[in-house]
């Protein structure tokens, strides 16, 4: 715990505030069945602004936001990096194969006019 304050303490108040916004509560990934919303959205991103239109899947039963790591990859989007590791867990309490998540990208996503 004291490493993980000492961190804390080297970076800017903007970075913590992320770091604590992802820690608020732990995400869990539903499987929802053949059930699920795929819509067209425009993604921005906050640091570079460039913009993406995408068909995209909105209602995947999990409860947060993911981002396919291949999209980001080829797109050559920058992200940050967690200072703690983020472990996801599915619906029935055991950790998700892909284990923990150590990296996250800031965008906006406008559906439509919204």
């Amino acid at each position: 715990m004291k490493e993980k304050l000492k961190e804390l303490n080297r970076i800017t108040d903007n970075e913590v505030l992320m770091a604590l916004k992802v820690l608020e509560e732990p995400p869990i990934l539903r499987k929802m069945g053949d059930k699920q919303l795929n819509i067209r959205v425009k993604l921005l991103t906050t640091n570079t602004h460039r913009t993406f239109c995408k068909q995209t899947l909105v209602n995947s039963g999990s409860s947060t936001s993911c981002i396919s790591k291949r999209f980001i990859k080829e797109n050559h989007i920058n992200i940050y990096k967690l200072l703690f590791p983020i472990t996801y867990y599915n619906a029935d309490g055991s950790t998700n194969r892909d284990r923990s998540v150590t990296e996250i990208v800031e965008m906006n996503m406008t559906i439509n006019d919204h």
